[in-house]
C-alpha cells in the first residue's frame, strides 16, 4: 500500500514547474501569514523576546561604537612623533641652541626646535592661568629644551637614538613624546578584543534565545505536526512557519538593539561633543555608520533563521507519526 505522504510527493512530481512554483509560493504565503497571526495573538511574549534579544545585540553594538570612535580618533590627531631633550640646569641657552645644531644632521631628525627656560616659563604661566608675577616671584626652575621631530618611528633606531642622547653630557633627561600615543593604541586594541569577545557572547546568546523559543514553540504544535505529516506533509513542509517566527524574532531584535545603540548615541552625543570641541578635536565624535547599523540588522535576521532551523529541525526529527 502506497503511503500518503508518497502519493502527495509522486503527484507534486507530475505538476509543471510553473504551477509547483506557484504552490510553493502559496504555502509560503500561508505559512507567512499563520506565523504573523500568531505572533500577533501571544505579542507579550513576542515583544519580550525582541526586547531580549535587542537588549544582547545592542551591547556589542554600543562598544564597537566607541572602537570606531577610538580608532577614528586614532587616525585623525597629529602623531607628533617626537622626543624632547631636557638639558641640565647649568647648561646656558648658547651651549642648548650649539646642542640643537649637533642633532639636527641626524638620520632620523626631520627638524629640531629649541625651547628656552622664559619661555616654557611663559607657557606654564598661560597653561596655569596665573600671573607672571607669581611664578616669577618664585624664580624659573625649568631648563632649555630641545623638541626634536622625527622622520621615522621604527622600534630600534629610535631606541638608539634615545641611548645617543642620554649619553650626552649636556641632557639632563628624554622624553618620548609618542609614548601616550602607543599606551593609548594598547587601550583602543584591548578595546577591540574586547567588543569581539562580546559579539561572540551575544552570537551564542541569540541562539539560545530562539532555539529555547522555538523549541517551545513546536512543542505545543505537535499534535498539528503530527497530522500534517500523517497526510504528507514533509519536515520542510513543517518548518516554514518556525523559519518566518525566527525571521520575525531576528528582525525585531534587530530593530529594538539599533533603538537602543541610537538612543546611547543621541544621550552621550552631546558630552562627546562638548569635550571634542574644548579640545578642537572635531573628528572625535560617536561613529556609529548606516553600514554597521544594516549589519547589525541582518545578523540579528540571520541568527533568527538559524536558531530557528536547528531547534525545529532537531524537534521535528522526534515527532513521528506511528
Amino acid at each position: 500500500m502506497t503511503k500518503p505522504g508518497r502519493a502527495a510527493s509522486s503527484s507534486s512530481d507530475k505538476l509543471p514547474i510553473a504551477k509547483r512554483f506557484r504552490t510553493w509560493c502559496g504555502h509560503h504565503r500561508l505559512a507567512r501569514h499563520d506565523t504573523f497571526e500568531r505572533l500577533g495573538r501571544h505579542w507579550v511574549s513576542t515583544l519580550l523576546t525582541a526586547l531580549v534579544m535587542g537588549v544582547v545585540l545592542s551591547l556589542p553594538a554600543a562598544l564597537s561604537m566607541g572602537v570606531l570612535t577610538l580608532d577614528a580618533a586614532l587616525a585623525e590627531v597629529d602623531r607628533g612623533d617626537s622626543i624632547t631633550v631636557m638639558t641640565h640646569d647649568s647648561v646656558s641657552l648658547e651651549q642648548a641652541s650649539a646642542l640643537s645644531e649637533e642633532l639636527a644632521p641626524l638620520s632620523l631628525v626631520e627638524s629640531v626646535s629649541i625651547i628656552s627656560s622664559d619661555q616654557a616659563l611663559d607657557e606654564l604661566t598661560q597653561w596655569l592661568g596665573l600671573s607672571p608675577e607669581v611664578l616669577a616671584s618664585l624664580g624659573n626652575p625649568l631648563p632649555h629644551s630641545i623638541s626634536l621631530t622625527l622622520s621615522s618611528t621604527e622600534t630600534a633606531a629610535l631606541q638608539a637614538l634615545t641611548e645617543q642622547l642620554a649619553n650626552n653630557p649636556l641632557v639632563a633627561d628624554v622624553l618620548l613624546d609618542m609614548e601616550w600615543l602607543s599606551r593609548l593604541q594598547s587601550i583602543a586594541l584591548f578595546g577591540e578584543r574586547l567588543m569581539w569577545a562580546f559579539v561572540a557572547i551575544a552570537l551564542l546568546a541569540c541562539l539560545l534565545i530562539i532555539g529555547n523559543t522555538i523549541r517551545l514553540a513546536v512543542e505545543s504544535r505537535r499534535k498539528e505536526i503530527l497530522v500534517t505529516k500523517l497526510v504528507g506533509g514533509s519536515n520542510a513542509y513543517v518548518m516554514r512557519p518556525f523559519l518566518y517566527t525566527g525571521f520575525a524574532y531576528g528582525a525585531a531584535g534587530g530593530l529594538v538593539a539599533l533603538l537602543i545603540t541610537y538612543s546611547v548615541k543621541c544621550w552621550l552625543g552631546g558630552p562627546i561633543d562638548a569635550l571634542a570641541n574644548s579640545y578642537q578635536a572635531p573628528y572625535f565624535a560617536l561613529r556609529f555608520p548606516p553600514s554597521l547599523a544594516f549589519a547589525l540588522l541582518a545578523i540579528a535576521i540571520v541568527l533568527g533563521m538559524v536558531g530557528a532551523w536547528v531547534s525545529a529541525r532537531r524537534q521535528l526529527k522526534l515527532i513521528e507519526p506511528r
